[in-house]
Formats: structure tokens, C-alpha cells, sequence
């Protein structure tokens, strides 16, 4: 009977040893992708916050796709690029989008701002209006 005790006492200790604790996801993430509905040519990232980053490469006014995670954050897409002057009457930005956001994996769907999309800026809470 000591013996089974003995057993079952190690193999929990065993086990408990071997589980992984589950990896909480940085705040931040974005999947940015050139096809609705993530496809195409696609790079994922994790952005710090208030702090703006220029598109490049195949991205660069061509991401269909830009879908935030599921932290509480958002983001501003921007015509412009980081420091650059917004100079159109209707603005610059698509607006907030957020893991909320209905767009967030067709942003052709907001007026073709997949071809717009030059910049972007992420920050921290609830996205007061979402695109």
C-alpha cells in the first residue's frame, strides 16, 4: 500500500513538473496581411503602445487585413506616414480598430482603405468609436 502511495506521489510530482504555465500574450499584437480574411503575404507583431509605425515593404498601402488582438487596445491606421502632415478634409484615420472591430480582416470594407493604410499608432483601453 506504501508503496502505490510512493508511486502515485511521484508521478504527480512528475507531472506537475512537466506542464508548462501558459504564456500570456504581450498587449499590443497586430496581424497585418496584403488579402482579406488573412490571406495573402502576412507578418504578425507585437507593437509597443503610443508610438507610431510607418507600413513597409509589400504593406505599404496594401494591407487588407490589420487585426488587433484581443487585449484591450486599438488602433489608428493613418493615410500618412509617422510624422507626416494629415492634410485631406476628411480626415486621416479609418478610425479605431480593435479585436472588436467588424473590418478588422476587410478593411477594403471601409472605403478602400487597404490601399490607404501608410501608418499606424496603437494605444492602452476600449476603443471609443469602432471602424
Amino acid at each position: 500500500m506504501h508503496f502505490l502511495a510512493l508511486v502515485l506521489t511521484v508521478l504527480a510530482s512528475a507531472v506537475m513538473m512537466a506542464a508548462k504555465p501558459v504564456e500570456k500574450r504581450h498587449i499590443g499584437g497586430v496581424l497585418i496581411c496584403t488579402g482579406a480574411h488573412a490571406t495573402g503575404n502576412c507578418t504578425y507583431g507585437v507593437y509597443n503602445l503610443d508610438r507610431c509605425y510607418n507600413m513597409t515593404g509589400t504593406y505599404m498601402q496594401n494591407a487588407a487585413t490589420f487585426a488587433p488582438d484581443g487585449e484591450e487596445f486599438y488602433c489608428y491606421p493613418y493615410i500618412q506616414p509617422c510624422g507626416g502632415i494629415c492634410t485631406s478634409p476628411e480626415g486621416c484615420t479609418a478610425g479605431a480598430v480593435s479585436y472588436n472591430s467588424t473590418s478588422r480582416f476587410n478593411l477594403t470594407a471601409l472605403g478602400g482603405w487597404d490601399h490607404y493604410i501608410s501608418s499606424f499608432e496603437c494605444h492602452a483601453g476600449a476603443a471609443r468609436s469602432i471602424a
